[in-house]
């Protein structure tokens, strides 16, 4: 059964999604790629919600610093 901080949790995360997918001011190529993801859309985890909203408190610029290397970790890996 779930527990109502796991509820609370899964119900704020869904309208936060909800209200990014329909943000009218975000490309639609972006929302799509949202609604497509297992990470975002159809997420259930506990962790990866958490995950999730942490990573949209993070500035674009960071956002791009944390995905450059992970892109250089990946490409360099041995």
């Amino acid at each position: 059964m779930a527990t109502k901080e796991y509820i609370f949790l899964h119900d704020i995360y869904k309208e936060r999604i909800m209200e990014i997918l329909n943000d009218m001011d975000i490309p639609i190529l972006e929302r799509e790629f949202y609604s497509e993801s297992g990470n975002w859309f159809q997420n259930n985890d506990f962790e990866n919600m958490i995950d999730t909203l942490v990573w949209l408190t993070r500035t674009n610029e960071e956002k791009k610093e944390i995905l450059d290397e992970d892109l250089d970790d990946y490409f360099n890996y041995e």
